[in-house]
């Protein structure tokens, strides 16, 4: 209710360009927190639903699994529809996501966990009965752009340490990525170890988890990604290691390619 109240309340700042992401959240992150991850989807699946039934504009009964809501209601009314992108890497969760998601947000950058992901993707659009054109696929991607590609490495390596951390051994294994080197950088992130965490990052992890270099190799990545379905590209932290030049360098030369 809170989620839903927070985009309802942006949407009368900025009717018509609010979206609500939702997500299980990063394995890592929840662990430090002391939190265990626990049927994600059915938490997701009761989530949308909750949240759609609040922007509406109903008095929302619902007993579930995860949530329990007892005359929920907004003391305003909605504008305009707010879509719920849904953020994915499993198979489950990417058919779950096309399958009740306007959109779906694959936590992925590179060409061969999207084009994996596209196929489940696929299969969930088929078995709800919607039309892939009407779901909006997006590749949040932790994206690090510079003029020097050695700096676009030295600032995504925080990040894609996090990626690494929380990503499951079949994701690893493809990328060649060794499991336990992943699990060494998880229990560092976790004892606080930031400095040894990142330096155990690879050039393989910067491949696998990121879209990191000059411009025009960002653009190359892009194409790739949009040729195997993807419709929009987030970009994601850290941008690079001045983001105000970062910011500039995607607006003047990387968005151009895709006009």
């Amino acid at each position: 209710m809170t989620t839903a109240q927070a985009v309802a309340s942006l949407s009368e700042i900025a009717p018509g360009r609010v979206t609500c992401g939702i997500g299980v959240g990063d394995r890592t992150t929840l662990e430090m927190l002391g939190y265990e991850l626990k049927e994600p989807l059915q938490a997701i699946r009761e989530s949308v639903e909750l949240i759609r039934k609040m922007l509406s504009g109903e008095t929302v009964q619902y007993q579930g699994a995860k949530f329990n809501v007892k005359g929920g209601k907004f003391n305003f009314k909605v504008q305009t529809r707010i879509p719920i992108y849904i953020g994915a890497q499993g198979p489950k969760m990417l058919r779950l996501a096309s399958q009740i998601g306007d959109g779906v947000l694959i936590n992925a950058s590179h060409p061969l966990d999207v084009e994996d992901a596209m196929k489940h993707i696929r299969l969930g659009v088929e078995e709800s009965g919607k039309d892939l054109e009407s779901l909006d696929v997006a590749a949040y991607t932790s994206i690090s752009i510079d003029r020097d590609a050695r700096k676009a490495e030295k600032a995504v390596k925080p990040v894609v340490a996090y990626i690494a951390a929380g990503s499951p051994h079949l994701i690893l294994d493809k990328h060649g990525i060794p499991a336990h080197l992943a699990d060494e950088i998880r229990s560092d992130i976790t004892k606080g170890k930031w400095g040894e965490a990142f330096a155990k990052v690879t050039p393989e992890m910067i491949e696998a988890f990121s879209i990191c270099g000059t411009p025009e190799t960002c653009v190359e990545k892009i194409h790739a990604l949009a040729k195997l379905g993807v419709t929009q590209v987030v970009a994601g932290s850290p941008l690079g290691l001045n983001v105000r030049e970062s910011i500039d360098l995607l607006g003047v030369v990387v968005l151009p390619s895709f006009m």
